[in-house]
């Protein structure tokens, strides 16, 4: 029977022989690869050398997906870039990120955010990959404008200032942030958390006294990530 060859060292498509294993039962030579994913495999000598197995695996399972993968349809003739998912919901981009975006497939999440997946594990927003270095992103104008992902609707920022330009939750009654009736008082109340602390601003018998209190602790806090400065942006 012919020595079989050493094959330590030796890369067969996307994987390098690191070790050779006991022989199969049937006596075929077994080697032990390591994949260019990090996964480890064993493989017959004969399927290596023959280019029958390039991959631990992954290698098919990224040619099935990238096989049903859609595209996204573009306009590039104004200012800005509109992209169109698969559901015809456009979302927007400067056209000098359009290298950056286009040979994936976008498409808009429940929370209105522009989303894609670059494998079948990973999945990435479209803002982290205009900005691949920010700690976060702010959309500066809010919720409605998350399929906005120009650079004058997206800042840098920490988790704090994220959530600082929030929208008035469902359950606000008073269609003011910080703002409620209440009872035991029978006045307005304003707060405001800062640095994950509630400050209280007062007792207000005017509703209106109690939305000034906000907004001016809002300026004082928030700056440049309030509501409403937000809002006031481009």
């Amino acid at each position: 029977m012919a020595k079989a060859l050493n094959l330590i060292g030796q890369k067969f498509g996307r994987l390098t022989v690191i070790e050779r294993l006991e022989n199969t039962k049937n006596g075929k030579t077994q080697w032990l690869c390591e994949c260019e994913c990090g996964n480890k495999t064993s493989v017959i000598g004969n399927n290596l050398k023959n280019e029958h197995v390039k991959s631990c695996g992954c290698l098919n399972k990224e040619l099935t997906y990238n096989r049903s993968k859609k595209y996204n349809t573009y306009d590039l003739t104004g200012d800005y870039g509109i992209g169109y998912t698969s559901k015809g919901e456009e979302f927007y981009f400067d056209l000098e990120d359009y290298d950056k975006i286009k040979d994936y497939c976008w498409y808009i999440n429940e929370s209105n955010y522009v989303r894609t997946r670059l494998d079948e594990y990973q999945q990435i927003y479209m803002h982290q990959l205009i900005l691949p270095h920010s700690i976060e992103v702010d959309h500066i104008h809010g919720k409605k404008s998350r399929n906005d992902n120009r650079k004058l609707n997206l800042r840098q920022c920490v988790h704090q200032q994220n959530m600082m330009n929030k929208r008035p939750q469902s359950n606000n009654t008073s269609g003011v942030t910080g703002v409620y009736w209440y009872k035991n008082k029978n006045k307005w109340v304003a707060k405001i958390i800062y640095d994950k602390k509630t400050i209280i601003l007062g007792y207000f018998d005017y509703f209106e006294d109690a939305v000034k209190a906000r907004k001016e602790a809002e300026e004082k806090y928030f700056g440049e990530f309030s509501y409403d400065n937000s809002q006031n942006l481009y």
